[in-house]
């Protein structure tokens, strides 16, 4: 009797099992035929970037030929529109998504500039927050600081190189004022102070970096990014105590920033 308990319960758990494999199946039969109903676009506009809004996002999805709208779930190809939507030279970020109900959602994170870059050749273009290029924008200017001078890296050379990419390369860090120029515009883009007093990075016949402040005409040689925090703390003081002389600040051409432990400054001449 006991035998024939055990087997009466096992099988309806087989039947159980099989019957909860079959309603799953139907859900998700009724799921891949559920039809998309609507088009939902989120594009973050964080630090007042308008690279891309709602519209160009839709428009992106249009060009392609993809059908959205009363196509059955099954017939979209998430992964592939994903793909095409990260491979958009303003795109950091774009996720695809189908709820339940049939609503498409796309989630846009652009990508932001730290620094606009003006080559010795006459061309322009951006490095990102992550140390990628990118191109401008017909739509929109990114108000931030700008590298020009004895810069000689074209975009269409090093775009598709990421800075860690180029640094970890020796042959080609040798050769590049990239990464030197990324290392300055981040730390300058982190603090709020230096984003308010710093304008420019001018790169020089020696490839020192030279720094153009907001106020003042002042010729800050910088260097490269070696001790780069010591030498901002040394410039920091320096601006501390000539805003608080009157006529102080204005006694000088050039401020170096080169030298180890020191300031050494240039007066105007008379």
């Amino acid at each position: 009797m006991e035998k024939f308990k055990k087997i009466a319960v096992l099988s309806l758990l087989v039947l159980c099992s099989i019957g909860l494999i079959l309603s799953l199946g139907f859900v998700n039969k009724e799921q891949d035929e559920l039809h998309c109903k609507s088009l939902e676009v989120e594009v973050n506009q964080d630090g007042d970037l308008y690279f891309l809004d709602k519209m160009d996002i839709e428009k992106l999805i249009k060009s392609r030929g993809d059908s959205i709208f009363g196509e059955p779930k099954s017939k979209l190809n998430i992964p592939d529109l994903e793909r095409a939507l990260n491979s958009h030279a303003d795109i950091a970020n774009a996720e695809v998504s189908v709820t339940i109900d049939g609503r498409v959602k796309v989630t846009v994170t652009q990508r932001k500039p730290i620094v606009r870059i003006f080559n010795a050749n006459g061309d322009s273009y951006y490095m990102d927050e992550v140390g990628k290029l990118m191109p401008l924008s017909d739509k929109y200017t990114a108000k931030v600081l700008v590298a020009n001078g004895k810069i000689w890296e074209s975009y269409g050379k090093y775009y598709k190189r990421t800075m860690e990419e180029i640094v970890r390369d020796s042959a080609v860090r040798t050769n590049t004022m990239l990464d030197e120029i990324y290392a300055m515009a981040t730390y300058i883009d982190a603090n709020d102070f230096w984003r308010s007093q710093v304008q420019q990075i001018f790169v020089n016949e020696d490839k020192d970096m030279e720094l153009v402040p907001m106020v003042g005409d002042q010729k800050i040689i910088f260097g490269d990014t070696a001790n780069m925090d010591e030498k901002f703390k040394k410039l920091q003081i320096f601006y501390s105590q000539g805003l608080n002389k009157t006529g102080w600040w204005n006694k000088y051409s050039t401020i170096n920033l080169k030298f180890k432990n020191q300031i050494v400054c240039t007066k105007k001449e008379l």
